[in-house]
Protein backbone atom coordinates (compact mmCIF):
# COMPACT_ATOMS: atom_id res chain seq x y z
CA UNK A 1 0.00 0.00 0.00
CA UNK A 2 1.61 3.06 -0.76
CA UNK A 3 1.27 6.18 0.61
CA UNK A 4 -1.46 7.97 -1.18
CA UNK A 5 -3.64 5.14 0.39
CA UNK A 6 -2.96 4.96 3.73
CA UNK A 7 -3.56 8.84 3.87
CA UNK A 8 -6.95 8.04 1.77
CA UNK A 9 -7.58 5.00 4.32
CA UNK A 10 -6.45 8.07 7.62
CA UNK A 11 -8.64 10.29 6.08
CA UNK A 12 -11.87 8.08 5.48
CA UNK A 13 -11.21 6.51 9.43
CA UNK A 14 -11.14 10.44 10.92
CA UNK A 15 -14.15 10.91 8.78
CA UNK A 16 -15.88 7.77 10.10
CA UNK A 17 -14.82 8.29 13.90
CA UNK A 18 -16.01 12.06 13.81
CA UNK A 19 -19.28 10.78 12.37
CA UNK A 20 -20.12 8.57 15.03
CA UNK A 21 -18.95 11.55 17.69
CA UNK A 22 -21.12 13.99 16.40
CA UNK A 23 -24.04 11.49 16.00
CA UNK A 24 -24.54 9.76 19.09
CA UNK A 25 -22.45 11.62 21.52
CA UNK A 26 -22.67 15.55 20.70
CA UNK A 27 -25.33 17.63 22.75
CA UNK A 28 -27.22 17.91 18.76
CA UNK A 29 -27.03 14.42 18.46
CA UNK A 30 -28.90 11.49 19.17
CA UNK A 31 -29.37 10.26 22.40
CA UNK A 32 -30.09 6.90 23.72
CA UNK A 33 -31.70 7.17 26.87
CA UNK A 34 -32.52 3.80 28.91
CA UNK A 35 -35.05 3.67 31.29
CA UNK A 36 -34.40 3.34 35.14
CA UNK A 37 -35.89 1.13 37.07
CA UNK A 38 -37.22 3.22 39.87
CA UNK A 39 -39.16 5.41 37.54
CA UNK A 40 -42.54 3.90 37.12
CA UNK A 41 -45.24 5.33 34.51
CA UNK A 42 -47.89 7.77 35.74
CA UNK A 43 -51.02 6.57 36.82
CA UNK A 44 -53.77 8.19 35.78
CA UNK A 45 -56.42 8.72 38.64
CA UNK A 46 -60.01 7.99 37.79
CA UNK A 47 -62.62 10.50 38.63
CA UNK A 48 -64.72 9.46 41.96
CA UNK A 49 -68.17 9.22 41.44
CA UNK A 50 -70.33 9.83 44.02
CA UNK A 51 -73.75 8.21 44.30
CA UNK A 52 -76.58 9.63 46.23
CA UNK A 53 -78.48 7.10 48.09
CA UNK A 54 -81.94 8.48 48.69
CA UNK A 55 -82.80 8.39 52.52
CA UNK A 56 -85.95 5.88 52.85
CA UNK A 57 -88.20 8.74 54.25
CA UNK A 58 -87.67 10.89 50.65
CA UNK A 59 -89.99 8.81 48.61
CA UNK A 60 -92.48 7.98 51.60
CA UNK A 61 -94.61 10.77 53.08
CA UNK A 62 -94.42 11.46 56.68
CA UNK A 63 -97.23 9.33 58.45
CA UNK A 64 -100.00 11.77 60.29
CA UNK A 65 -100.87 10.88 64.02
CA UNK A 66 -104.25 11.35 64.89
CA UNK A 67 -105.26 10.30 67.88
CA UNK A 68 -108.47 9.36 69.91
CA UNK A 69 -109.42 9.75 73.40
CA UNK A 70 -110.82 6.45 75.15
CA UNK A 71 -111.84 5.83 78.29
CA UNK A 72 -111.21 2.94 80.90
CA UNK A 73 -112.61 2.34 84.35
CA UNK A 74 -110.34 1.86 87.55
CA UNK A 75 -111.02 2.00 91.01
CA UNK A 76 -110.26 4.71 93.48
CA UNK A 77 -108.64 5.07 97.26
CA UNK A 78 -112.74 4.73 98.48
CA UNK A 79 -113.44 2.13 95.87
CA UNK A 80 -115.40 4.02 93.77
CA UNK A 81 -115.11 3.57 89.75
CA UNK A 82 -113.66 5.96 88.38
CA UNK A 83 -112.63 6.53 84.14
CA UNK A 84 -109.53 7.77 83.34
CA UNK A 85 -108.25 8.73 79.92
CA UNK A 86 -105.78 6.80 77.23
CA UNK A 87 -104.88 8.13 73.81
CA UNK A 88 -105.59 5.78 70.94
CA UNK A 89 -103.19 6.43 68.06
CA UNK A 90 -105.39 5.53 65.05
CA UNK A 91 -102.66 5.79 62.90
CA UNK A 92 -101.34 2.65 64.89
CA UNK A 93 -103.97 0.74 66.49
CA UNK A 94 -106.63 -1.07 64.14
CA UNK A 95 -109.17 -0.62 67.03
CA UNK A 96 -109.59 1.95 70.01
CA UNK A 97 -111.89 -0.75 71.20
CA UNK A 98 -109.63 -3.32 71.66
CA UNK A 99 -106.79 -0.51 72.80
CA UNK A 100 -109.15 0.36 75.59
CA UNK A 101 -109.73 -3.27 77.17
CA UNK A 102 -105.91 -3.45 76.72
CA UNK A 103 -104.96 -0.72 78.36
CA UNK A 104 -107.79 -1.73 80.98
CA UNK A 105 -105.95 -5.02 81.72
CA UNK A 106 -102.48 -3.30 81.73
CA UNK A 107 -104.19 -1.52 84.58
CA UNK A 108 -103.62 1.95 85.94
CA UNK A 109 -100.05 4.15 85.14
CA UNK A 110 -97.13 4.63 87.86
CA UNK A 111 -98.88 8.47 88.34
CA UNK A 112 -102.36 7.17 88.42
CA UNK A 113 -100.86 4.69 91.02
CA UNK A 114 -99.43 7.54 92.75
CA UNK A 115 -102.85 8.97 93.23
CA UNK A 116 -104.67 6.10 94.33
CA UNK A 117 -106.34 4.37 91.45
CA UNK A 118 -105.83 0.64 91.60
CA UNK A 119 -107.93 -1.86 89.59
CA UNK A 120 -109.28 -5.42 90.55
CA UNK A 121 -108.43 -7.37 87.66
CA UNK A 122 -105.89 -10.16 88.59
CA UNK A 123 -102.54 -9.47 87.24
CA UNK A 124 -102.02 -12.93 85.23
CA UNK A 125 -105.18 -12.17 83.40
CA UNK A 126 -104.79 -12.20 79.33
CA UNK A 127 -106.48 -10.79 76.76
CA UNK A 128 -107.35 -13.93 74.36
CA UNK A 129 -109.06 -11.95 71.81
CA UNK A 130 -111.23 -8.84 71.37
CA UNK A 131 -113.90 -9.67 67.75
CA UNK A 132 -115.55 -6.96 66.45
CA UNK A 133 -117.99 -8.86 63.88
CA UNK A 134 -121.00 -7.10 62.52
CA UNK A 135 -123.41 -5.92 65.36
CA UNK A 136 -121.23 -7.33 68.16
CA UNK A 137 -117.97 -7.70 69.97
CA UNK A 138 -116.38 -10.24 72.48
CA UNK A 139 -113.56 -10.24 74.31
CA UNK A 140 -112.16 -13.31 75.65
CA UNK A 141 -110.15 -13.31 78.71
CA UNK A 142 -108.02 -15.69 80.36
CA UNK A 143 -109.13 -18.19 83.25
CA UNK A 144 -106.99 -15.66 85.38
CA UNK A 145 -110.07 -12.73 85.65
CA UNK A 146 -112.10 -14.74 87.52
CA UNK A 147 -109.30 -16.19 90.51
CA UNK A 148 -108.87 -14.80 93.68
CA UNK A 149 -109.88 -11.65 95.54
CA UNK A 150 -113.49 -12.61 96.59
CA UNK A 151 -116.90 -11.64 95.81
CA UNK A 152 -116.57 -8.32 96.21
CA UNK A 153 -113.54 -8.23 93.77
CA UNK A 154 -115.10 -9.94 91.24
CA UNK A 155 -118.12 -7.59 91.11
CA UNK A 156 -115.52 -4.87 90.76
CA UNK A 157 -113.44 -6.27 87.61
CA UNK A 158 -116.59 -6.96 86.16
CA UNK A 159 -117.60 -3.44 86.67
CA UNK A 160 -114.65 -2.22 85.26
CA UNK A 161 -114.57 -4.33 82.21
CA UNK A 162 -118.76 -3.33 81.74
CA UNK A 163 -117.95 0.51 81.96
CA UNK A 164 -114.87 0.68 79.98
CA UNK A 165 -116.95 -1.13 76.93
CA UNK A 166 -119.62 0.62 77.18
CA UNK A 167 -118.17 4.16 77.27
CA UNK A 168 -116.06 2.87 73.86
CA UNK A 169 -118.71 1.46 71.93
CA UNK A 170 -122.37 1.63 71.53
CA UNK A 171 -122.37 -2.51 69.68
CA UNK A 172 -123.07 -5.01 72.30
CA UNK A 173 -120.57 -6.68 74.09
CA UNK A 174 -120.19 -10.23 75.35
CA UNK A 175 -117.84 -11.29 77.60
CA UNK A 176 -116.11 -14.81 77.29
CA UNK A 177 -113.42 -16.34 79.54
CA UNK A 178 -111.27 -19.19 77.81
CA UNK A 179 -113.81 -19.56 75.18
CA UNK A 180 -117.18 -20.09 76.66
CA UNK A 181 -119.41 -16.99 77.49
CA UNK A 182 -118.90 -15.55 80.98
CA UNK A 183 -122.63 -16.06 82.12
CA UNK A 184 -121.36 -16.98 85.74
CA UNK A 185 -118.22 -16.30 86.91
CA UNK A 186 -116.00 -16.52 89.78
CA UNK A 187 -115.79 -19.03 92.91
CA UNK A 188 -119.15 -17.61 94.26
CA UNK A 189 -120.87 -17.81 91.35
CA UNK A 190 -121.63 -14.10 90.21
CA UNK A 191 -124.39 -14.46 87.43
CA UNK A 192 -124.08 -12.05 84.23
CA UNK A 193 -126.79 -11.24 81.94
CA UNK A 194 -125.28 -10.54 78.30
CA UNK A 195 -124.86 -8.63 76.63
CA UNK A 196 -122.82 -6.71 79.56
CA UNK A 197 -124.93 -3.38 80.26
CA UNK A 198 -125.28 -1.28 83.45
CA UNK A 199 -127.93 -4.14 84.51
CA UNK A 200 -125.66 -7.08 83.71
CA UNK A 201 -125.00 -7.73 87.33
CA UNK A 202 -128.60 -6.52 88.73
CA UNK A 203 -129.10 -10.25 90.13
CA UNK A 204 -126.38 -10.42 92.39
CA UNK A 205 -127.59 -6.75 94.02
CA UNK A 206 -131.53 -8.70 94.02
CA UNK A 207 -129.85 -11.69 96.16
CA UNK A 208 -127.93 -9.69 98.18
CA UNK A 209 -130.91 -7.72 99.16
CA UNK A 210 -133.07 -11.00 99.60
CA UNK A 211 -130.04 -12.27 102.14
CA UNK A 212 -130.03 -8.85 104.20
CA UNK A 213 -134.10 -9.86 104.82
Amino acid sequence: MNFSQKLGLFVLIVISVAYVYFSFFSAEGIHMTLPHHDEQPPIEELPQISEEVPSPTDDEPAKEHSYKTVKIYVADSNGNIRSVNRKCDTSVEKSCFAYAIKELIAGPTKWEKSKGFTSEIPLGTKILSVREGDGNIMIDLSSAFEGGGGAESTYTRVRQVIKTAKANTSQPVYLYINGRQADVIGGEGIMIKQPLSERSLDCLLYTSDAADE
